[in-house]
């Protein structure tokens, strides 16, 4: 009885590891859209990285750790990306990166929800990012999620009638 009860737990501990893997973010795009004065502005920045962990099965044993270059601003517009990389919005040379840390996952009906600190420049916040899963064939997973950010709230330009507040952001990662 002993041995079968020492047996048992060790194969469930093999099994929780097996399920809690680390992985790294392969592939993505980030994209992101606010409406100004003449329409919406639509850009880009590279495809995030880091690592995640994350089974389907248990998503409270989920983690994210993920950043975005925030150098790789790109809306097409020479000018306007120069300005947006400088310290008047995402001040890329003191700020390299935007980080988003989870600390809590949950399933919420048939998606899922990150809870973590999200950093962009010198300002930290909590927020709930919630996203889909879908496993891949090669048994990694894709990751989706849009979300909307109040830019004011990281100090990304300041308060302009002709540019609106809240920013829309799309986030595809794949995580093998």
């Amino acid at each position: 009885m002993r041995f079968q009860l020492t047996l048992w737990i060790i194969l469930a501990s093999f099994a929780g590891q097996v399920t809690a893997q680390t992985s790294k973010i392969v592939s993505g795009s980030t994209k992101f859209s606010v409406k100004f004065i003449l329409g919406t502005c639509d850009g880009t920045f590279d495809a995030p990285r880091g690592e995640a962990i994350f089974n389907e099965k248990n998503p409270e044993s989920a983690s994210f750790d993920v950043r975005i270059a925030a150098n790789t601003f790109k809306t097409n517009n020479n000018s306007r990306d120069k300005d947006m990389k400088s310290s008047k919005y995402f001040w890329v040379e003191k700020y390299p990166d935007i980080h988003f840390k989870s600390a809590k996952v949950e399933k919420k009906g048939d998606k899922y929800q990150a809870t973590g600190t999200l950093t962009m420049r010198d300002v930290s916040k909590t927020v709930s990012l919630p996203f889909d899963a879908k496993k891949n064939a090669d048994g990694g997973y894709s990751l989706t999620s849009s979300f909307d950010i109040n830019r004011l709230d990281y100090k990304i330009g300041e308060k302009d009638w002709k540019l609106k507040d809240i920013v829309t952001v799309n986030l595809q990662a794949t995580i093998k």
